[in-house]
């Protein structure tokens, strides 16, 4: 019940911006729309329009994709943690008879549920009025597709978790932040798929959680993968929860807060 109030007053908190949010999804729109442009030109010039990725796929991979940032990379840098270190404001949250972990990712996971449904689903409505949506051929891939959506979330508050715990260590987390955003988009197959990458480096990729955050649920949905892929995405939920869980309790003996 606590985690489920944190949950829900996150939500409410984030509702008082809905309009600015709203007016910003147009600048996420065209963004999708460019890369899809660019993409089309590309492809059209090679006249690849027999390979797995014609300029209709790459639409419907670009503008899964795109929506999905708002669930999974644009979350809040170091889920707020480094913050709380900063202003000595954690050891209240650390003295509270709750799971700390928990604590953070239920505040989190009511963002998330916010930029569902007024930034991801904003965009969704319009890309499907305009490039389209791709609809898959067997209906048990949308459970298959939302299973691994959801451990793609997952996984990426794990991450940026570990970023935000950083800062009981460092109280400066900007650039381990932009590190993490950069592999996201890079090795996680936002601006590139993955298969496209030299052999090395698509083989590398597709064995970190990165692609579990982007690449494996669009292509899931895309019926383009094999469902065994939510198997390596349960694993690095599993392991990245241990992980966090270890550092978490770390990080605890680590405190220490000056007054003044």
């Amino acid at each position: 019940m606590v985690y489920w109030l944190l949950l829900v007053k996150s939500f409410r908190r984030n509702l008082q911006y809905r309009m600015a949010h709203i007016i910003n999804n147009f600048a996420s729109t065209i963004f999708g729309f460019v890369f899809i442009a660019i993409w089309a030109g590309v492809l059209e010039g090679k006249g690849n329009t027999d390979s797995i990725y014609n300029p209709s796929t790459m639409a419907h991979y670009i503008a899964f994709t795109q929506i999905m940032l708002w669930i999974t990379t644009f979350l809040s840098p170091g889920l707020g943690i480094h913050l709380q270190v900063r202003t000595g404001a954690v050891s209240l949250d650390l003295m509270r008879p709750v799971s700390y972990f928990l604590f953070v990712i239920s505040q989190e996971a009511g963002k998330i549920c916010y930029n569902l449904l007024y930034r991801t689903l904003p965009i969704a409505i319009v890309y499907s009025a305009t490039v389209g949506f791709y609809l898959p051929r067997e209906p048990f891939t949308y459970i298959v597709a939302l299973l691994s959506i959801l451990l793609a979330v997952y996984i990426s508050l794990l991450l940026f978790f570990l970023v935000g715990l950083t800062s009981f260590w460092t109280n400066e987390i900007s650039g381990l932040h932009n590190v993490l955003i950069t592999l996201l988009f890079g090795l996680g197959g936002q601006f590139v798929p993955i298969d496209l990458f030299p052999h090395w480096l698509s083989t590398l990729a597709l064995g970190l959680p990165f692609a579990g955050v982007l690449y494996y649920p669009t292509m899931l949905y895309l019926e383009q993968v094999s469902y065994g892929v939510l198997g390596l995405q349960a694993i690095w939920s599993i392991v990245l929860t241990i992980v966090c869980l270890v550092l978490t309790g770390r990080a605890r003996r680590r405190t220490e807060i000056q007054g003044g």
